[in-house]
């Protein structure tokens, strides 16, 4: 293994090259010495995985890891993330394990990580890293006893019956599975619900990805989603992730719906139920969005980006809902404050049928900004404190500027904003800029090309100019 793919929020890298299935057992065994020191009498872990195509060899070496160790191992088979996370509040586990890579490419995989009900991320992940090098290993004089539970039909029923009021919903939309871990629940799901308007695309777990890259927030990978939609009649579009821990909708005429848009549209709808309350956000989204919550009653509450992050400050701050740029969205109203795709869409039902508004109605209430999307671009680790440290000298002496460096940094600006930030999911640097004005949001992208003319290549160059 190498030490890169000890991240942020989880254990990440190309299988082969960067994660080694010959060294997946020690990394369990490792695993489970992490578990059983901070909590001596934890007997079960529930274990699920993706429909990669390494999943399956991975989950046999994690799960007798485990077994090794003298825990039991509940294993729920394919699933989406959520369901690995459904397993912590609903079976009797003290942890859980999701074998994933999320929205990756093909050649990727890895672990999402929970202790209790909690993420382990951070400095969690570096002691594991620690007691991985150290080939840490519990001598178990009995073994645990493996276990298969087919948890999904438990988070179905769970969905029905707090979902009542959706069943036979006669809207027609469209739902692109990407062919990742969603096409385990949505089939049965639409069953259950009785949705006969609702047509699946690319529902077969594939985890080569044959169709398109199963990111949704990324424009070409909707485009059969948006050609579909114009061929159709259907109102509107979702898009989940790999995992099916994001989702995000596209409107009939083909225009993808931004986290922090969407954001405002659920808290509108919770703060009616639950005025005052604090709504958490990341750093990317955009300052419309504080407006926004501001004018609804809310209580803004700005944290860096990561889901494992933004479930810490939901813990921090008493948060009932919480939301990212990359459409992770996280409700503490009537569910149990992580990210999951799946509830996100049931929610977004929801409020379309009780608004009778169309989806572009919904978002005609957020504050008008020019505003580009993510940015993104390949960076050297190395090189991201000189980009830092460029950005901030170059405005540290203009008057009226203002920084946040909660997550990079964001230079703020009387009618804008630009922020650059390494993502802990890739090995890229993320950028994006915003402004009250058209003139403005020119001047902003400008000056952070030339700044960053060293580092990025020429066709980015080319856009922000």
């Amino acid at each position: 293994m190498v030490d890169s793919i000890f991240r942020q929020y989880d254990i990440r890298g190309k299988v082969g090259s960067e994660l080694v299935l010959d060294q997946v057992y020690d990394l369990g065994c490792a695993m489970a010495a992490y578990f059983i020191q901070k909590n001596p009498l934890i007997t079960s872990v529930a274990v699920g995985m993706d429909g990669r195509t390494h999943s399956s060899a991975i989950q046999e070496n994690l799960c007798k890891a485990f077994l090794d160790s003298g825990l039991n191992v509940t294993f729920i088979g394919v699933c989406p993330t959520p369901v690995l996370y459904f397993s912590l509040f609903n079976l009797q586990v003290g942890a859980g394990v999701m074998i994933t890579a999320s929205h990756n490419t093909k050649e990727y995989n890895g672990f999402k990580i929970c202790f209790n009900k909690e993420s382990v991320w951070g400095s969690q992940i570096q002691e594991i890293k620690k007691l991985f090098a150290q080939r840490a290993a519990i001598v178990s004089p009995k073994k645990g006893i493996l276990e298969y539970k087919d948890l999904i039909r438990d988070y179905i029923s769970w969905i029905k019956e707090h979902f009542s009021h959706l069943i036979g919903m006669k809207s027609s939309v469209i739902v692109d599975c990407a062919n990742g871990a969603a096409g385990s629940v949505l089939p049965q799901l639409l069953e259950a619900m009785e949705w006969s308007n609702v047509t699946l695309l690319f529902a077969e777990i594939d985890g080569t990805y044959p169709n398109h890259e199963a990111d949704p927030i990324v424009e070409k990978n909707m485009v059969a989603l948006k050609n579909l939609l114009a061929e159709t009649d259907s109102a509107y579009g979702i898009g989940l992730d790999g995992d099916c821990d994001r989702m995000a909708p596209m409107t009939h005429d083909g225009e993808l719906i931004v986290g922090d848009k969407l954001l405002a549209v659920f808290a509108e709808a919770v703060l009616k139920k639950n005025p005052n309350s604090t709504i958490v956000y990341d750093t990317k989204c955009s300052s419309g969005l504080t407006e926004r919550l501001i004018s609804l009653g809310a209580h803004p509450c700005m944290s860096p980006s990561g889901h494992s992050i933004i479930k810490d400050q939901m813990k921090k701050t008493g948060a009932i809902l919480a939301g990212e740029l990359s459409c992770h969205f996280f409700f503490k109203d009537r569910y149990f404050g992580y990210d999951d795709g799946i509830y996100a869409m049931l929610r977004l039902f929801e409020i379309l049928q009780t608004t009778e508004k169309t989806l572009p109605e919904l978002l005609t209430s957020f504050p008008k900004k020019f505003i580009t999307p993510e940015l993104r671009f390949a960076c050297k680790e190395a090189d991201m404190d000189a980009i830092v440290q460029q950005v901030y000298a170059a405005y540290s002496a203009k008057p009226d500027v203002t920084f946040m460096t909660l997550d990079g940094i964001r230079v703020v600006m009387p009618d804008g904003w630009g922020m650059v930030r390494a993502s802990n999911t890739q090995p890229v640097v993320c950028l994006r800029f915003e402004s009250d004005t058209v003139v403005g949001l020119a001047r902003i992208k400008h000056e952070f090309a030339e700044l960053l003319k060293p580092y990025i290549a020429d066709d980015l160059l080319q856009e922000l100019h």
